[in-house]
């Protein structure tokens, strides 16, 4: 006979349950190796090689064009980026909010404008942006959103003739591979969705699916008709969002495009390489390479076919100024020469600005530490609970309109369930939405006796327009971003309307019956004004405004040089074998969140670019 070695436990014991108990634990420690993935070998590269195709960025675009480009086995690729591997939380959809670290993250700030965002710390809000394989899609909600026709028509009707309907649809299902067997017993949504793609898509399996769906029905119930799916739906009315995850794990471009190639031959790699600036020609504007900087080292490679940008709507533009393409008064006000005078670099910022609506009610209460455990017991042993699930927001959302018949949404909602006394939403509000004090303990508050429904909303097509610019010449110091939200008095007026009629949803069946009350975020510049009246969220857009950063258009898509970047084909005016292929190309911001419209962005590059090269139709 043995006895337990903790002196709490002293107990006879024939050696059997400590042994079962240990190797269940073992099994446990075990179990997170299973999400552990391979790192990405950081390829010895000599200084002065030459590729066909360099990619700057290794995000979310430039994942997908790795991977396509090479499909053409003669050609060599040299992918660069700044950042590495992605972490283990990456694949967990229930630590989404956990990246903030700045190695995995840009973590930028906006700059204060003294008009804007007062209610938020130093008036700058966060904006975040991968810094990893995968980019923002190892770090975003996992949203599947499409987009609407409208959009994309509207792309078209610029003048890039390269983008019709029949090619973003071709595109778009050449990325998917549905897995949800509710969503393919549906002959519809069956044709819609691609099967053979790199992205696997499918439904979180939500702990909430009770409270989620109570709230389709008052959404319903307010007009936002539910829909079976949302993309096939034309992103009207309200359901449950298609996810980049599947059984209880992220699917980044990182897992789908750049991992399984990551040892092929005709690719090199090298992560964790600061790009400083662009090789051209000054006489014939030529780009044929890049300088960059690893671990201390200056290098420099060269491409003999192409230099592709795909660093991101912030750092595409900041690199581009860099090497001399830009504002010609601008690049001489920072000491850089300007090899071409592209007055749209860096300007035509857009982004889904985010207004909080704060409803209470009772419902969840936060579980008990033996819960908890339970949950990443559960997690570690079938991928189940809720770090199966994004934390950021629950899986269903609404788009709306104040029109009849409308050509596109222009608002979205997201949900967050705060449970009843939730201990760590001062952090969250503090850390995520950099929320001043009075904000925190408004909600803080209320909280202790309420669980918190907080409704992100979206205006999702601004007329205001933001700019990139350069801080200094320095390729270390982050560029000025300047988010310029409402600066166009027609999106406050419109951000009005539809929090207004969000904000009905307390009215609604499901809503009364928990004793839901719409609560008051405590601002003294809004104090003044009656709740849910127009001036009160006047100055709650104002004031508390922040970003789901989705950051676009910085590099715009166009055929004329003096409005553009890029034109139909993303060659960027002005250069030879520069090419742009990430978020910042679009001209417009689609309807809803922008993972897979940038997606769709790099397959479509990725055809131009085998076209041009290799007669590829």
């Amino acid at each position: 006979m043995t006895w337990c070695n903790n002196a709490s436990c002293l107990a006879p014991t024939t050696g059997a349950s400590p042994q079962i108990f240990a190797a269940t634990l073992q099994y446990f420690a075990a179990a997170q190796c299973l999400l552990s993935h391979q790192n990405v070998p950081d390829t010895p590269i000599l200084n002065f090689q030459s590729f066909d195709f360099i990619i700057i960025g290794g995000g979310t675009a430039g994942s997908v064009l790795a991977k396509r480009l090479s499909e053409v086995k003669h050609w060599n690729i040299l992918l660069i980026e700044a950042g590495g591997d992605p972490p283990v939380e990456s694949h967990i959809p229930g630590l989404d909010n956990s990246m903030t670290n700045d190695v995995f993250n840009w973590n930028y700030l906006s700059v204060d404008n003294g008009i804007i965002n007062q209610a938020i710390i130093n008036g700058s809000i966060n904006l975040s942006r991968g810094k990893m394989f995968g980019g923002s899609s190892s770090l975003s909600e996992m949203h599947y959103i499409r987009g609407h026709d409208r959009d994309y028509q509207n792309w078209f009707n610029a003048g890039n003739i390269d983008w019709t309907h029949d090619d973003i649809h071709r595109c778009f299902k050449k990325i998917e591979n549905l897995q949800n067997e509710k969503m393919l017993k549906d002959p519809a949504i069956n044709k819609y969705y691609g099967d053979k793609g790199q992205l696997i898509l499918n439904r979180f399996n939500s702990t909430n699916r009770d409270i989620a769906n109570n709230i389709l029905k008052s959404w319903h119930e307010m007009g936002f008709r539910y829909v079976p799916d949302l993309n096939m739906g034309g992103l009207m009315g309200s359901g449950i969002v298609t996810a980049t995850a599947t059984n209880g794990e992220r699917q980044s471009t990182y897992t789908a495009y750049l991992e399984p190639i990551k040892n092929k031959w005709n690719v090199k790699i090298l992560k964790n390489t600061r790009a400083r600036k662009l090789l051209i020609t000054k006489d014939s504007k030529l780009c044929f390479g890049v300088e960059v900087e690893k671990e201390g080292k200056i290098l420099n490679f060269y491409a003999t076919h192409e230099v592709i940008l795909s660093a991101g709507a912030v750092n595409t533009p900041h690199l581009l100024m860099l090497s001399g393409i830009g504002s010609k008064d601008h690049l001489l006000a920072k000491n850089i020469s300007c090899l071409v005078d592209s007055p749209m670099v860096g300007q035509n910022l857009q982004d889904h600005l985010l207004v909080p609506i704060t409803v209470y009610g009772d419902g969840p209460e936060k579980p008990p530490e033996k819960e908890t455990h339970r949950d990443v017991a559960n997690y570690l042993l079938d991928r189940t609970g809720r770090l199966a699930e994004s934390a950021k927001f629950t899986d269903i959302t609404a788009f709306y309109s104040t029109k009849n018949n409308p050509f596109h949404p222009e608002f979205q909602l997201h949900l967050s369930i705060v449970p009843k006394n939730t201990t760590d939403l001062e952090g969250m509000l503090k850390y995520q939405y950099r929320y001043k004090d009075p904000i925190i303990d408004s909600m803080t508050k209320l909280n202790k006796n309420h669980s918190l429904y907080f409704f992100g909303f979206n205006l999702l097509h601004p007329y205001s327009r933001g700019n990139i610019s350069l801080n200094t010449n320095n390729p270390k110091d982050a560029p000025f971003i300047f988010t310029n939200y409402f600066s166009d008095a027609s999106d406050l007026k419109m951000a009005v309307q539809g929090l207004k009629m969000a904000s009905k949803v307390v009215k609604t069946n499901f809503f009364k019956s928990i004793r839901g009350f719409l609560g008051r975020m405590n601002w003294p510049a809004c104090n003044v004004f009656e709740l849910d009246s127009e001036g009160y969220w006047e100055c709650v857009s104002m004031n508390l405004v922040t970003s789901m950063s989705h950051l676009v258009g910085t590099c715009k898509m166009g055929p004329d040089p003096e409005s553009a970047v890029v034109n139909s084909r993303l060659k960027v005016h002005g250069v030879s074998h520069l090419r742009v292929v990430d978020a910042s190309v679009m001209p417009e911001i689609t309807s809803g969140n922008i993972n897979a419209p940038c997606i769709m962005v790099a397959e479509r590059a990725a055809e131009f670019i085998k076209e041009e090269y290799f007669n590829f139709k």
